[in-house]
């Protein structure tokens, strides 16, 4: 590294140096702690970058906007018990998302690598933790989540063919969602660029179909369809465990707002382009999810609101069926189509944004060096790829979607709770390193608390899965010492550990 930076001179012509790196310290540990970091340039770890700021914007949109909004509103007011209760959630999920995306903000315009909470653990906490959560989102998390997607699609798309009662449904779906990561594996290696143009065109159209309830909402609303508005926070469950559930909920529609940081590395003009991308990306999000779900509560009585699971397909039905059975079939195609282009356009941004994770790790030697290799040309990350996509079609087939949502939201809001408390460590440890964008610590801070809530929470409720991720999180401990760390101490306390048991038990190997 240092051969590339400061060309190689006389001693004579080296100690020259010295006077120059007095006079201009402050620049110099600038420069050091950007390439420590790993913000340097001139390394060979980046890819090419192609997104302004519109196709950032849309990509994160893109990848936001999933299944969530079409399936989740009914599990929202489910747990909350009330239609403004309801409202309030997705707000405040919202508004959680926000000062995640703006803390992010500052640690994307500062870190400006591709490898998002990666880059930003490794910085704030060291290489430990970083390989950690390299084990746990980079190795499963991910992948659960991009299989969460697949299955969504799938669902929706065989359910516009086949009944839900059909014998065969379940092998059905699962072999669409398999098919479905395959395509987008092809898709992804051939071009970069050929997947960032499908997202930005299936975001277009799934913000079509968003804008299409939006105005059956205030068409229904027009017509006098205000009963649920009116109940407004009656029988509102009180209990706080349960709200994290409805948190969840909401928080998997807004779930992608960091897929930018992680593609931080490919951003034209990156210092601007991350936080305007992350706060417009944010703002337009709430507005639209707040609309649809205020058309949802319009155009369905608290019964339906209560009990129907594919919402967005009941809707164009009821809403259309009125001018008959022709048109109301019309409306719940509709919506079906506009849900599996949603998840399909979904699936592509996440399996892009989370290809970049294992490749990153694999440039620093935290994964098999294979992971990091680029083709040629196309100038894509392949095998991290192939890795993510390999490892979400496996997730595919034993997989429950309810439970994935669950285990991916807690896993996920604990590694942000970490990367939230990064922004004022990081201005501890490193107060020279160049800021284009700052927040309030104000804004970090509700953020980390509201993390605090929502990794908690969980164990009040359903607390077996908790301790048995919080266990699989921490074999990562023991793999780090074993095979990342230079010292390979675990081999040493490995071997202690042995005789210990070999004593005690009376064994041996």
């Amino acid at each position: 590294m240092g051969n590339q930076m400061f060309p190689q001179t006389e001693p004579t012509e080296r100690t020259e140096l010295i006077p120059i790196l007095d006079r201009d310290n402050e620049c110099c540990d600038r420069r050091l702690s950007e390439i420590e970091m790993g913000v340097d340039k001139d390394l060979p770890t980046e890819l090419e970058p192609h997104f302004t700021l519109l196709s950032t914007v849309l990509f994160a949109v893109g990848q936001t906007i999933g299944s969530g909004i079409f399936v989740s509103p009914n599990e929202v007011v489910k747990q909350v018990g009330s239609p403004g209760m309801a409202l309030v959630i997705w707000v405040v999920s919202g508004l959680i998302s926000l000062t995640g995306a703006l803390s992010f903000a500052e640690l994307g315009t500062m870190i400006k690598r591709s490898g998002g909470e990666f880059q930003y653990i490794k910085a704030a906490y060291g290489k430990l933790p970083s390989f950690v959560y390299l084990w746990m989102c980079g190795v499963i998390r991910n992948s659960m989540g991009c299989a969460v997607i697949a299955l969504t699609f799938s669902s929706y798309l065989i359910s516009i063919f086949m009944s839900h009662e059909h014998p065969h449904f379940l092998l059905a779906k699962k072999t669409g969602a398999a098919t479905a990561i395959v395509l987008i594996i092809v898709v992804n290696s051939i071009s970069t660029k050929c997947g960032v143009r499908m997202a930005n065109t299936f975001c277009v159209l799934k913000l079509l179909a968003l804008f299409v309830l939006i105005v059956l909402g205030a068409w229904k609303l027009g017509e006098g369809g205000t009963e649920n508005i009116k109940v407004g926070f009656k029988d509102t469950n009180m209990n706080p465990g349960t709200w994290t559930t409805a948190f969840f909920a909401a928080l998997w529609s807004y779930s992608g707002w960091n897929c930018i940081n992680m593609m931080a590395g490919e951003i034209k003009n990156a210092s601007k382009n991350v936080p305007r991308a992350l706060v417009i990306s944010q703002i337009t999000l709430i507005t639209v999810y707040l609309l649809a779900n205020i058309a949802y509560c319009s155009i369905l009585t608290l019964e339906e609101l209560y009990n129907v699971d594919a919402i967005a397909l009941f809707v164009g039905k009821k809403m259309l069926i009125r001018y008959g059975d022709y048109w109301g079939r019309f409306g719940e195609i509709f919506f079906g189509i506009s849900v599996v282009i949603s998840t399909y356009g979904s699936l592509s941004s996440s399996l892009m944004g989370s290809s970049r994770l294992p490749f990153i790790a694999a440039q620093e030697g935290m994964f098999p060096k294979c992971v990091g290799l680029i083709q040629t040309r196309t100038g894509t990350p392949i095998v991290g790829v192939l890795y993510i996509g390999f490892t979400a079609f496996l997730f595919v087939w034993p997989s429950n979607i309810t439970n994935l949502i669950a285990y991916v939201g807690f896993l996920s809001w604990f590694w942000w709770g970490l990367c939230f408390l990064a922004v004022p460590v990081l201005r501890w440890k490193m107060p020279c390193c160049p800021r284009q964008f700052k927040v309030s610590l104000i804004i970090p801070a509700v953020a980390v608390l509201s993390t605090v809530y929502l990794v908690v929470g969980p164990f009040f409720v359903n607390p077996i899965p908790c301790l048995l991720w919080i266990g699989i999180t921490l074999l990562g401990v023991p793999i780090y010492y074993g095979y990342v760390d230079g010292d390979k101490s675990c081999s040493r306390w490995m071997d202690k550990l042995n005789d210990i048991l070999a004593k005690v038990l009376r064994a041996e190997l």
